[in-house]
């Protein structure tokens, strides 16, 4: 394990938590880990998934996480893949052929695309090591308004007969919690909850009226200098954000759900190689 951690992912040893939900998932027993945002939850699964037999299916909410991982475990020597819709046939049946010829160690998905019943049909001739499903709250508290089909995942894991379940999320309020381990057969004390304080995050407020908004985060972003991520909660409002500030001469894309795939895939490239001041974001575009 320490070889692996060292060679693949450059860390001589796991955090505090990672060390306990990797040891639970290599047991053979599901697992959640509810750790803060930037807490390493992605390396509970990665690590194992390496150590493993057979393909680990990660199920993401966010097209934008899942090719950022991707990305950057290939880019690591790591045999991983997603399936979503920014894929072109070929490419779809490319990476279809390396899960069943047992090419791949990871392979990220949707929850809509193990909802489908072809593509869980397909998952029958896989070894699948472990499914790990990432912001889990949703199967409890927005699964109903926000992705239907993550009220599904945990029948749908029964079904695929996989043991190893590591559900993973940075907001999970104790019943949430309760909930998460019923739906995956999660023991309570194989639950694994981090302190959420960030001694290296610097957080600060100015409390401003709704008037004054557009044109104290301009002067923000102006002084900042660089790229940046600007969080709104609705569609609407990335958009009339975002034109507000490149009307003011900063370069801005706005990203969200109701964006093509492909566009969200350009804005994503442009943003990583710091071609766009800001980004203003919905949910959409994960943290």
């Amino acid at each position: 394990m320490k070889d692996v951690l060292r060679e693949i992912f450059g860390f001589g040893e796991l955090r505090g938590g990672q060390g306990e939900v990797v040891d639970i998932l290599m047991a053979g027993r599901p697992a959640l880990a509810v750790f803060p945002t930037g807490g390493g939850k992605s390396l509970c699964y990665q690590l194992p998934a390496l150590l493993l037999e057979g393909t680990a299916l990660v199920v993401s909410p966010l097209l934008a996480l899942m090719k950022d991982q991707v990305d950057g475990l290939v880019a690591k020597g790591v045999a991983a893949a997603r399936l979503d819709s920014t894929l072109t046939a070929d490419g779809y049946r490319d990476v279809v052929g390396r899960l069943l010829r047992g090419e791949l160690k990871l392979l990220y998905v949707s929850p809509e695309k193990l909802g489908n019943g072809e593509f869980r049909k397909l998952l029958k001739d896989v070894d699948l090591s472990m499914i790990a499903v990432d912001e889990a709250h949703c199967i409890s508290e927005w699964g109903h308004n926000f992705r239907p089909d993550y009220l599904k995942l945990g029948k749908t894991c029964k079904q695929l007969n996989v043991k190893r379940i590591l559900a993973l999320t940075a907001t999970a309020t104790p019943k949430v919690e309760a909930d998460i381990r019923k739906r995956f057969g999660i023991r309570k004390d194989d639950a694994v909850t981090l302190s959420f304080h960030r001694a290296n995050l610097d957080l600060r407020i100015t409390p401003c009226s709704a008037g004054q908004r557009k044109a104290l985060l301009l002067e923000k972003l102006e002084k900042l200098g660089g790229p940046a991520v600007v969080y709104v909660t609705r569609q609407e409002t990335a958009e009339e954000v975002a034109t507000f500030l490149a009307k003011n001469r900063l370069g801005a894309r706005a990203y969200h759900a109701g964006l093509r795939s492909e566009l969200r895939r350009e804005i994503q490239e442009q943003f990583m190689g710091g071609e766009v001041d800001a980004v203003v974001a919905t949910i959409a575009f994960g943290m």
